[in-house]
């Protein structure tokens, strides 16, 4: 969700390559356009309330913009997808889903200048919901506990204290850009998204 929210920016693409292949050869002046775009495709991720359970099948994922998912960053190199290699041209960002700090080593190789977000305080979120995305999944001490980033690298996005209050969550939402150096910040189409996303949380 927050990879959404990251991915409206102007700077930054979404996670699928058809999305940012777009992106990457947009020409026109950045407005309303443009935003409304990515969150016509962003919405797109979000299920009906009756499909919770294939969550997954509906998110943009990393096998298909870089080539491999993120267990495979330590076997490949170069990324498949060679045309992701584009985006540092355009001064373009993505995102990459981390379930473990230590992975992150092998990151280092394809982007230097990576900069870090962690889910920090999501155990009531994470118990309410977990199992209505994932049946097969339960929350325990792993979820709060692996894959952590060791303090004072990256930005901490904290999810309980904010999830549920729209303002909260936008504050959070504009220190990350700002954190991430993007100097725009879509505001109203992060909201439009974020209140359908609650909705489905609720």
């Amino acid at each position: 969700m927050l990879q959404n929210c990251v991915g409206l920016s102007r700077h930054c693409v979404l996670n699928k390559l058809s999305h940012a292949q777009w992106q990457m050869n947009y020409t026109q002046p950045i407005g309303p356009e443009f935003y409304q775009q990515k969150l016509n495709w962003i919405l797109e991720t979000l299920p009906p309330q009756d499909k919770l359970k294939y969550w997954l099948g509906y998110e943009f994922g990393e096998l298909d913009i870089y080539g491999i998912n993120f267990m495979g960053f330590q076997k490949h190199l170069p990324v498949p997808n060679a045309k992701i290699y584009q985006l540092p041209d355009k001064n373009l960002w993505s995102t990459l889903t981390v379930h473990n700090f230590g992975s992150t080593e092998h990151y280092v190789l394809y982007w230097p200048t990576i900069k870090y977000v962690t889910l920090v305080n999501n155990e009531q979120f994470g118990r309410r919901c977990l199992s209505w995305k994932n049946p097969d999944l339960k929350f325990d001490s792993d979820w709060a506990t692996a894959g952590r980033t060791p303090p004072g690298i990256g930005f901490d996005f904290d999810i309980d204290a904010t999830i549920y209050d729209c303002d909260k969550f936008l504050n959070q939402v504009r220190e990350l850009y700002d954190y991430l150096g993007f100097d725009d910040f879509p505001q109203e189409y992060i909201q439009e998204y974020y209140a359908r996303y609650i909705e489905l949380h609720v």
